[in-house]
């Protein structure tokens, strides 16, 4: 009992940035698709006026989508801990690393969709730098303390509410858990609980206020009732009662009765 769990609610930017987290396997290939398009349009390192539209658009695509499985590789190597644990170093590595092979399958796709076309290895030194660039891009894209990763940090579930030890502490051992409600008796406090009851030196206002207010609520000048204590919310000879899960009946005021339905029935 007493094991509810509340989500905190973000905003809608938080929502889709959430969501972009969440997709999981689809990262890559969309991510492939956002940077090898400009890539298309723009059509870098001579690839503008080399290759027809429809072959440069998806040479950039292929580039892009094998550059981040490059990028995921490298980053499964090299750990944040070797590189003294700065992401910015870390970024930095991953590029520069998953770029030696990439360097060369650009040189094998440009022979590809360029039939005879051939790198010197004077000219895959003069490429690595540009295919470096676009790795960079990639690196930042997967790293998990990018600006997209950090507009939407997990969310974790708020603590169960719990019953405060100063109130807790004055019951027997055995009443400490499963609490179903409180009642007022003159000076003292009645405590229901699943294993039986005991008296509280204390006044019900005064144990309510002390209770987080997600456990229950005061239903009756002389009740304060659990919301995992109530079976169901019942009307008997034209009055509201609460019957609790050991068939204890509580009465509800007329003044508290719109408050018990929502909070009750919710």
């Amino acid at each position: 009992m007493n094991s509810l769990r509340y989500f905190v609610t973000g905003g809608p930017m938080q929502l889709a940035m959430r969501e972009w987290r969440q997709m999981g396997k689809w990262r890559g290939p969309i991510s492939a698709f956002a940077i090898g398009a400009p890539l298309g349009v723009t059509g870098p390192f001579g690839s503008q006026t080399a290759l027809a539209p429809a072959v440069k658009y998806a040479f950039w695509m292929v580039v892009a989508l094998v550059g981040f499985g490059a990028a995921a590789a490298a980053g499964r190597v090299l750990s944040s801990a070797a590189l003294g644990g700065k992401q910015a170093t870390r970024i930095v590595a991953i590029a520069a690393a998953s770029a030696v092979p990439m360097t060369f399958f650009v040189a094998w796709a440009m022979g590809v969709v360029r039939p005879g076309r051939a790198f010197s290895p004077l000219q895959l030194l003069g490429l690595y730098p540009y295919v470096a660039l676009v790795q960079l891009l990639i690196a930042w894209l997967t790293s998990p303390d990018n600006w997209m990763s950090a507009a939407a940090p997990v969310e974790q579930p708020a603590a169960a509410p719990e019953y405060p030890p100063e109130f807790v502490s004055k019951l027997p051992p055995a009443l400490r858990r499963d609490i179903l409600a409180l009642e007022a008796e003159d000076h003292y406090v009645r405590v229901h609980t699943l294993h039986g009851s005991a008296l509280v030196l204390m006044r019900l206002a005064d144990a309510a206020a002390l209770i987080d207010s997600r456990l229950g609520l005061r239903v009756h000048r002389s009740w304060w009732v659990a919301k995992d204590g109530v079976r169901v919310l019942e009307r008997t000879s034209g009055r509201a009662i609460a019957r609790l899960v050991d068939d204890t009946v509580v009465p509800i005021s007329r003044a508290h009765l719109s408050a018990a339905r929502t909070v009750l029935t919710g």
